[in-house]
């Protein structure tokens, strides 16, 4: 058998939650997310963060 690689982000487990999360942070503050922030609201690595927002 051979050994899979990720060739890509892959998708955050809790799309959901960064759609909240954004949601949130623009009733808070009144401007969109970045990636940096929706890394530390959600305690996931910056990839993945940065993969959730372009999704959203």
């Amino acid at each position: 058998m051979g050994i899979a690689v990720w060739t890509a982000v892959p998708p955050p487990a809790r799309p959901g939650a960064a759609r909240c999360n954004a949601d949130d942070h623009h009733a808070e503050h009144g401007a969109p997310i970045t990636a940096a922030q929706l890394k530390t609201r959600m305690g996931v690595a910056l990839p993945l963060a940065s993969a959730a927002l372009a999704q959203l």
